[in-house]
């Protein structure tokens, strides 16, 4: 079975981490643990509260499968030194490492768009929060996740897709059912 890291900071953003650990839990059945800067629980933007299972610090992380970095602004304010060098590791050991909204500051800390295609909330944005990122000049301005490798990337904006995405990673003999579920949220913005 497939364990997935979400990685919540205070004031993480739910609708980011509702498409995605919806999806992978109920339907890829990947297994999803939660870590928090020091163990303790933490709240949404919307007042959810999530217990957590691990801090950001705990060597037993680097056992799992997938790291999944949910926006908060929390990442924006500099870099958290635990999940540099655990996602850098985890990059380098051929693992699945994605990044939603804010969360994309981490992976343009620890280096990982180096070389690799990427999106985040604008290039601008990112550049801002992350100076001089290594591999800026990959970046692609998209409305939806960007795959590069095993190394997945989103606007807080495109919840759906970066979940997709990281399900085909995880389970690409899923197609059938991560397009479904695309074109159902899809539905939503369809002109009739």
């Amino acid at each position: 079975m497939t364990v997935a890291v979400a990685f919540l900071q205070p004031g993480w953003a739910d609708w980011e981490a509702g498409a995605i650990l919806a999806l992978l839990r109920e339907y890829v059945k990947v297994q999803i643990e939660v870590a928090t800067p020091t163990g303790d629980p933490e709240t949404s933007i919307g007042g959810v509260l999530a217990a957590a299972d691990y801090r950001f610090d705990d060597p037993v992380l680097s056992d799992a499968d997938l790291y999944i970095l949910i926006g908060s602004d929390e990442w924006s304010k500099g870099e958290t030194p635990a999940i540099t060098a655990l996602i850098r590791q985890a990059v380098a050991d051929g693992k699945i490492v994605a990044g939603i909204c804010a969360g994309t500051t981490a992976l343009a800390r620890a280096g990982l768009f180096e070389g690799r295609r990427h999106t985040s909330n604008g290039k601008d944005w990112l550049e801002g929060v992350v100076p001089g990122y290594a591999g800026s000049e990959h970046y692609v301005d998209s409305a939806k996740a960007v795959t590069d490798g095993k190394l997945v990337s989103a606007s807080g904006l495109a919840p759906v897709t970066f979940a997709a995405a990281v399900a085909r990673l995880v389970a690409p003999e899923a197609e059938e059912m991560i397009a479904g579920y695309e074109a159902m949220f899809a539905r939503e913005f369809a002109t009739t």
